[in-house]
């Protein structure tokens, strides 16, 4: 740290640990402590401060009440319970030890029932839509006689004319 400081600084350790120089920082308390002989708005902020630490110390302290004291620690975050660790090692088998492997974060019940039902949303929502990769020709034409259907399945667009009639 340099050995100069400068008035804004100086408010910052004013603000952070009061007036009193011996509660600011060891490594900027010579250099805070040198400003201050030296400049009036330095002076001007330590006695701003030190009119509020007047004010505070005069307020009164009372110690928490039992009940006070019991609900804040009612209140108090707990530590999650660990988990027993396994003294004795349990027989696993290798479908277990694979589960365990894909899926470390516990049943993978969750997993797959998300994607069963993702699934199924899938085939619904397939099965609901009314689109299809063949224009309204070729669908009616496509549906008229099982052979069409087949030169359909097979790719064949080009089919022959007593197909077509």
């Amino acid at each position: 740290m340099t050995n100069e400081i400068t008035i804004e600084r100086l408010k910052e350790i004013v603000d952070a640990w009061g007036a009193s120089p011996s509660r600011w920082p060891e490594a900027e308390r010579g250099p805070a402590e040198a400003l201050l002989a030296a400049s009036s708005d330095a002076r001007g902020l330590v006695a701003e401060a030190q009119r509020l630490d007047a004010l505070l110390d005069a307020a009164p302290v009372e110690a928490p009440s039992a009940a006070l004291m019991a609900r804040l620690m009612a209140a108090r975050p707990r530590a999650a319970a660990s988990a027993t660790p396994r003294t004795v090692a349990e027989p696993r088998g290798w479908w277990r030890a694979f589960v365990d492997a894909v899926w470390p974060d516990g049943s993978p019940a969750v997993a797959a029932g998300t994607l069963a039902a993702s699934i199924m949303l899938g085939v619904m929502v397939g099965s609901a839509a009314d689109f299809s990769p063949l224009t309204g020709a070729e669908t009616a034409a496509a549906t008229t006689t099982d052979d069409q259907l087949i030169a359909l399945a097979m790719a064949d667009l080009d089919w022959p004319e007593e197909w077509m009639q």
